[in-house]
């Protein structure tokens, strides 16, 4: 009789443990399924249902499954082919660019772009004012300096394809909310008559002003950047949104530096045309 009852108890316990070493799917419909795992494909998953090894073989596509849960206990994270960050491992995630159009608009741009993940990256932008040629219009002697900040949206397809991916993680078009802020001294000259009337024998007084502008906004820029052979890329985006604008002159001034933005309206614009390698 006793050792019947240890019989029992050691098939007891080899059928605890039998039951206990199994896998765990668990698919992003939040589905769980026992099973005993075959094979793990490229793109498919191959297993038994966990209690009935002698049944068919059930394939899955690994599209539809978060993650597996081992019977060893390891946990397998599953991401599709064009957000998961192996696919990309070899392309270079980094990007220095400046704006090809600003030294023929008085200033220079130098861009650092990073790749967070696929589909998303962010930027920052230091510009200098007063460094290239200065258009007629533009305020002499302007000198100072702005920074920029944004996050990119890069486009995905509104469908995917079994094994479909980004040509390249920095690749395609996006959407870009970007912060500004800048400050710069300009030289204002302009005439005026003595306290501000128009006498026929006076002569107006020749003025030359030092200005400050400080001047910031919120941008959604759209865009596309094409990237070749890992190596080089061009940049083009424009767009519009919020801005302020403070001088010290009583004359209503123009900011055309990272965006271009008058002092008497809370519009502004951006663009830009950008050049760059990319690093590692």
């Amino acid at each position: 009789m006793k050792n019947r009852i240890n019989l029992l108890a050691i098939l007891f316990l080899f059928s605890v443990q039998l039951v206990s070493a199994q896998d765990t799917i668990y698919k992003r419909t939040k589905e769980i399924i026992n099973a005993k795992i075959i094979e793990i494909g490229l793109d498919e998953i191959k297993y038994k249902v966990s209690g009935y090894e002698q049944g068919p073989t059930i394939v899955i596509a690994k599209d539809q499954i978060w993650k597996i849960v081992f019977a060893t206990g390891l946990t397998q994270i599953l991401q599709p082919e064009m957000f998961n960050p192996e696919t990309y491992a070899s392309q270079r995630k980094s990007a220095i660019k400046t704006d090809f159009i600003a030294p023929m608009l008085n200033h220079f741009t130098l861009v650092y772009e990073r790749s967070i993940r696929p589909g998303a990256s962010w930027e920052a932008s230091l510009g200098i004012i007063g460094l290239g040629y200065k258009p007629n219009g533009y305020s002499e002697h302007a000198s100072g300096a702005f920074i920029k900040a944004g996050y990119k949206f890069i486009h995905s397809p509104d469908y995917y394809v079994r094994g479909m991916k980004y040509a390249h993680i920095l690749k395609g078009g996006y959407i870009r909310p970007e912060l500004t802020f800048g400050s710069y001294t300009e030289d204002l000259d302009y005439y005026e008559y003595p306290n501000g009337f128009y006498y026929p024998y006076v002569a107006p007084q020749h003025i030359i002003e030092k200005n400050r502008l400080t001047y910031g906004g919120l941008t959604l820029n759209f865009g596309k950047q094409w990237v070749m052979d890992d190596i080089f890329l061009v940049d083009m985006f424009a767009g519009a949104g919020y801005c302020f604008v403070n001088n010290s002159s009583k004359h209503e001034n123009q900011v055309d530096y990272g965006i271009i933005a008058s002092a008497g309206s809370p519009f502004a614009v951006s663009g830009g045309l950008r050049i760059g390698f990319l690093t590692k």
